[in-house]
């Protein structure tokens, strides 16, 4: 299990449609202190994840279960100089932000809360390695699937 400390955050920039739960590890900053996108680490699904107050109490902490849906408003868009809402187009919105995803079975605005001030985190994950990546997996069932089907 690989452990990372930083400070968590909601990083957003252009092209990023909408912002991403994230952490800056420690350890990774220019010569002027300045954060680098080597630090920048997206939370993950099944990440075990904390974050800490000033005085080091437990915020919160638990497994990171990504929810996409819950709470999606549509986009409005400029159509013929109108404004209106894409009902196609629906995201999520924490802080007045457009985010991608939600903590499961959280309130959205306490959840955004916590990425607030750049608090202090932790993230435990499971170290990735060829056997484990999900692209691996599929494709090594896919082939043990082919040699259970010759046999």
């Amino acid at each position: 299990m690989k452990e990372m400390k930083g400070v968590c955050f909601l990083h957003s920039e252009t092209g990023t449609e909408g912002g991403w739960w994230a952490m800056q590890q420690d350890g990774f900053a220019d010569e002027d202190g300045y954060w680098i996108y080597q630090g920048l680490k997206y939370l993950e699904e099944g990440d075990d994840f904390t974050v800490f107050a000033d005085d080091g109490r437990v915020l919160w902490h638990g497994i990171i279960h990504r929810d996409s849906k819950t709470g999606r408003i549509p986009r409005q868009l400029l159509r013929k100089g109108k404004l209106v809402n894409d009902q196609t187009w629906k995201q999520q919105v924490v802080g007045g932000m457009w985010v991608h995803w939600i903590q499961k079975g959280m309130d959205p605005e306490a959840w955004g809360e916590l990425f607030n001030g750049e608090k202090r985190c932790l993230i435990r994950r499971e170290e990735r390695t060829p056997r484990n990546w999900p692209s691996a997996n599929k494709e090594r069932t896919r082939r043990e699937s082919d040699v259970d089907a010759k046999s």
